[in-house]
């Protein structure tokens, strides 16, 4: 009787109507010559389509977002010669930072190298040496005297004393504040010169 092969069980012709109802409520109350028009002239078919609220909805927001991508899309456009700008000016800034960068390690390098001969350790070791020389010297002037053959005499034996007993004297102080700057270097009461870590 149909040509849609409408199913012939009342129970499924009425689940289909309901689903129809919920999804297609336009189409639910039109009749079976409306309905046949619909399919039969494409023209009343989009009509009918453009007409329902959903697509309607759905034309005004695709219409909206093109508008407001325009717009964006406008404003970068505008906004790209102002940024080469900025980024011209960033590679550039950061050029000059990389420079006084390196500038500033090559003025800290120079600095601690400056310091080195200054530093604890290299104090520490300089009394050390001098003390070792006064201990040398000492000990040839001591060595010089016993090995001479001529006769001495007292002034002579006053003037060796007494340089002997300076070359001590200085020996022993420059060794006793070399043994007590090592002892607190050690102790971490005498801190050094910072190295310069890259």
């Amino acid at each position: 009787m149909n040509n849609y092969n409408l199913p012939s069980d009342r129970q499924i012709i009425e689940d289909k109507l309901r689903l129809l109802r919920e999804h297609f409520p336009t189409f639910a109350n039109k009749s079976a010559d409306d309905l046949e028009d619909l399919l039969r002239y494409e023209d009343l078919f989009q009509a009918h389509i453009d007409g329902l609220e959903q697509v309607q909805l759905t034309r005004t927001l695709e219409y909206e977002l093109r508008v407001e991508n325009e717009s964006l899309a406008e404003i970068n456009l505008t906004a790209e010669p102002e940024l080469k700008k900025m980024r011209d000016k960033v590679a550039e800034l950061q050029a000059v930072a990389g420079s006084l960068t390196t500038r500033l390690y090559e003025l800290v390098q120079e600095h601690v190298d400056m310091q080195k001969p200054y530093s604890p350790q290299t104090l520490i070791q300089r009394m050390h040496d001098e003390a070792k020389q006064l201990d040398d010297k000492s000990n040839a002037v001591l060595d010089e005297f016993r090995n001479r053959d001529d006769k001495i005499g007292m002034a002579e034996c006053d003037d060796f004393v007494k340089q002997y007993k300076q070359l001590r004297k200085a020996h022993h102080s420059l060794d006793a504040r070399h043994q007590l700057a090592a002892a607190a270097h050690k102790s971490g009461k005498l801190v050094g010169v910072p190295t310069m870590d890259r």
